[in-house]
């Protein structure tokens, strides 16, 4: 294997893209974070699902996170270097298909589930009710323990230096928790989903300040200016 191949190809504004979109995510990451906690210390416990303004602002945040999501794995796979790219091209397969479904789940959910009344509808509860069963719950399930956490885990390759180890380990842990939290409700112990939770909403975060790093570190040196171009 040439050294070529292990290299991140791509263009400067490529990188400075993905370190822009990696902390940008974490800004959203640390949002979202701040606002279900404070959702459930209004509430007291955290069995009942979320209350509004809190979900709707949530579910807000994860509208505004799925372009973020998916312009960052693109970026990733402009970047990764030529033995890593039918990986990381998987990745965006599975990062679209995770990005894309949330976003219908909480538009959904913003719009019609809210303006719909529940006495209109028999079985409300188990199509839009955003707890454990429910239609809806169960496809964004799908959306982030199996489609984010592919994503991550076939982006891993594309991390090739010693310096990415915290960024390798950050995108295998955090996708490895995801798929680990479909236990919850294979089981209907929806309580055990709280490991996939814990894997996309504070794990992969936290790797967005190292993957940014990785970005960054990559950046093409500027060339001294030439004898010609120092004179004049």
């Amino acid at each position: 294997m040439t050294r070529g191949e292990l290299e991140w190809v791509g263009t400067d504004r490529d990188r400075a893209m993905g370190a822009w979109l990696a902390r940008t995510f974490f800004g959203f990451g640390v949002a979202y974070a701040v606002v279900v906690v404070a959702g459930f210390v209004s509430l007291g416990n955290v069995r009942d699902p979320l209350p509004d303004p809190y979900l709707a602002i949530a579910e807000i945040l994860i509208l505004a996170m799925g372009p973020i999501m998916v312009m960052l794995m693109v970026v990733l796979h402009r970047c990764a270097p030529p033995r890593a790219k039918a990986y990381t091209l998987a990745a965006l397969g599975w990062m679209l298909a995770a990005a894309a479904t949330t976003m219908a789940v909480h538009f959904v959910e913003l719009t019609v589930a809210r303006n719909i009344s529940h006495a209109a509808v028999p079985g409300y509860d188990r199509i839009f009710g955003f707890q454990w069963p429910s239609v809806v719950y169960g496809i964004d399930i799908v959306a982030w323990d199996i489609f984010f956490g592919l994503a991550l885990l076939f982006a891993v390759p594309a991390f090739t230096r010693k310096s990415d180890k915290r960024v390798r380990a950050g995108f295998m842990a955090s996708g490895a928790l995801c798929l680990i939290g479909l236990v919850g409700p294979a089981v209907n112990v929806i309580a055990w989903r709280s490991i996939g939770i814990f894997g996309y909403a504070v794990v992969f975060p936290l790797t967005c300040l190292a993957l940014s790093s990785a970005f960054r570190s990559r950046a093409m040196p500027t060339a001294p200016p030439t004898c010609a171009e120092a004179s004049g």
